[in-house]
């Protein structure tokens, strides 16, 4: 017997939310039935492009409309925390756009209340869920290319206005939902320069690199972490090594000055995998094994999708079985990764206005 349509609702309408909306589009059991944006006008517009039946000028008025099965936050990381319990005390299952929170404390706490009120919670790692995750885990698994004794992973471009970030700024008294740019003039338009909206290449795009070595190594036993950071204070390249269990080592580097090839190299005692640039997204890799061996090559037919419909099944799957926690990507997956986070945070002095690390 088939399952009744999954409705999706979206809080923040930048372009995130707008590759997410074009992912649900290919999934014939899923609609987009509500977006929620600070702006009626904006709403409408976004509504009208998905055909959303729904579209609220207010978050908390998103949910007035038809019924929700599960939400999609996508504002800049300083409304995660806000938004998520929002939601999670009105019962709405969260799928939340990484990071979760600001740091640990903020993730605990989303965290403490989903498991409390046994509602839904998922971060919003979306390469978790690949199609070349899966088969790259499997791999590893397997053992094709024995124990992993290292892993590199990049993740770099270049922000826009980068020349401003070497000037004082007056930020916004509050962030704007757009996920790339703000209206106003000046700095404050790039959430990813603004310490008021959590700007920072670790938590915007360092998050990937040290995803993969947990994912694989699991958590760091010792952290080296060394950033350059505006004179607004936040990290603009950051270089995080750490040492995992049984001295196996992570090399996880991030960058908004620049573009890099943004690709990762696992490691293991028979066999490496080099997973090709942008390894983050919708992508392939290679088995590397003798010198004298050509690679072997690994593609996948993501079908037109941007990648974001994997963790959307995911989601779906979970809250139809009537759980509140997905298996592939845990609650206590977010908490590991952001312990490590929160402390490289701490030791390259980045510090959020009115976060006390």
């Amino acid at each position: 017997m088939p399952h009744p349509t999954f409705h999706f609702a979206i809080l923040g309408l930048g372009n995130i939310a707008r590759k997410f909306a074009q992912d649900l589009a290919l999934i014939d059991d899923a609609k987009l039935v509500a977006v929620g944006s600070r702006s009626l006008e904006r709403a409408q517009a976004f509504a009208r492009d998905f055909d959303a039946p729904y579209a609220a000028g207010s978050y908390a008025a998103t949910f007035d409309g038809p019924r929700v099965d599960a939400v999609y936050i996508a504002t800049p990381h300083v409304d995660h925390l806000r938004l998520a319990i929002m939601c999670l005390e009105k019962g709405i299952p969260v799928i939340c756009e990484k990071p979760m929170g600001l740091n640990l404390t903020e993730v605990e706490q989303a965290v403490r209340l989903a498991r409390e009120n046994k509602v839904y919670l998922m971060e919003a790692l979306w390469t978790r869920f690949l199609p070349s995750t899966l088969k790259l885990k499997e791999m590893i698994d397997a053992g094709v290319i024995g124990t992993i004794e290292s892993i590199r992973s990049d993740f770099g471009f270049r922000a826009q206005d980068l020349e401003l970030a070497l000037q004082p700024f007056s930020a916004p008294a509050t962030a704007p939902e757009n996920t790339d740019r703000h209206p106003a003039a000046g700095l404050e338009r790039n959430r990813i320069l603004n310490p008021e909206l959590g700007g920072g290449a670790l938590l915007d795009i360092g998050i990937y690199p040290q995803f993969l070595s947990q994912f694989l190594l699991g958590p760091p036993e010792k952290i080296y972490a060394q950033a350059r950071l505006s004179p607004q204070g936040i990290d603009l390249d950051t270089s995080v090594t750490c040492v995992h269990a049984s001295g196996r080592m992570s090399h996880n580097y991030s960058t908004v000055l620049g573009r890099t090839k943004t690709e990762a190299l696992i490691i293991g005692s028979k066999a490496s995998l080099h997973w090709h640039p942008r390894w983050h997204e919708p992508s392939s890799f290679s088995l590397l094994t003798g010198k004298d061996t050509p690679p072997e090559n690994f593609y996948f037919d993501f079908g037109g999708a941007n990648g974001y419909r994997y963790e959307a099944e995911a989601v779906m799957a979970d809250v139809r079985a009537g759980l509140t926690e997905n298996a592939r990507w845990s609650l206590d997956d977010s908490l590991a990764l952001h312990r490590t986070l929160t402390e490289v945070r701490r030791m390259v002095g980045v510090r959020y206005p009115g976060e006390g690390l």
